[in-house]
């Protein structure tokens, strides 16, 4: 992990992001984006995520899990941390990598509240990440479903004696949700909207991206989305 290790302050979250290899991401855009054009599109999304979450009230740190050298050179320009994660395939990969990151940041920064957080949430305020925090520290484990309504944007830890316990993958909110976690309800459209298809980035730039996301679309030619990279819209 890149930055210095240091205890965040009592009640602080540590923020968790995983991202995989660049050359498997958003295989769904496929029939719209070519290939360099999605590892763009993920890097952009990924830094309107971090600066996001790095101005939400009550995160402490934020780690970026991924195997990818770019992946990882753009946390450390938005300020994350890195653990690096050897390449693997699925949700089960996934959790066992989340549970690693969970277990690495509490071995190192002391146990605290966790939050594993997609990395493709371009319309993501801060403010609704401090509303979900605020909501979740009221539950041992909660979860935000995503805008499908099948899917997790985000699994919050609130109760420092609790284990993260992922099990994201297909219909990764009924099994959180099985697994004791407390559904949280929010109007929070950014947090919950993650981009995987071409429908999903309408919906983003019908919502409004944050400016990295904004400004790769329309250079990228979107439909819609000309001119969003002056829209202000965090808040």
């Amino acid at each position: 992990m890149d930055p210095a290790h240091r205890t965040p302050p009592s009640g602080q979250a540590h923020v968790l992001i995983a991202v995989k290899e660049l050359g498997r991401a958003k295989s769904r855009l496929a029939a719209r984006l070519g290939p360099q054009e999605r590892t763009a599109l993920v890097l952009a999304m990924l830094r309107d995520t971090l600066t996001a979450a790095a101005t939400a009230s009550g995160i402490a740190e934020i780690t970026v899990i991924t195997p990818d050298p770019s992946v990882a050179r753009v946390a450390r320009e938005c300020g994350a941390g890195h653990y690096a994660d050897p390449a693997g395939e699925g949700g089960d990969r996934l959790n066992a990598v989340l549970r690693a990151a969970a277990t690495h940041v509490r071995s190192t920064h002391g146990r605290g509240p966790i939050v594993a957080l997609q990395g493709d949430l371009p319309c993501l305020r801060p403010g609704e990440l401090t509303a979900a925090l605020d909501a979740g520290a009221r539950a041992p484990r909660s979860f935000v479903v995503d805008h499908h309504g099948t899917g997790t944007a985000a699994l919050i830890v609130g109760d420092p004696r609790a284990d993260l316990d992922p099990a994201f993958g297909p219909d990764s909110a009924r099994r959180h949700r099985l697994s004791g976690a407390a559904e949280l309800s929010g109007d929070w459209p950014g947090l919950r909207l993650d981009v995987d298809t071409a429908a999903d980035l309408d919906a983003a730039v019908m919502l409004g991206p944050g400016p990295a996301t904004a400004a790769e679309l329309d250079r990228i030619g979107w439909p819609g989305v000309a001119g969003t990279a002056r829209r202000i819209h965090r808040r």
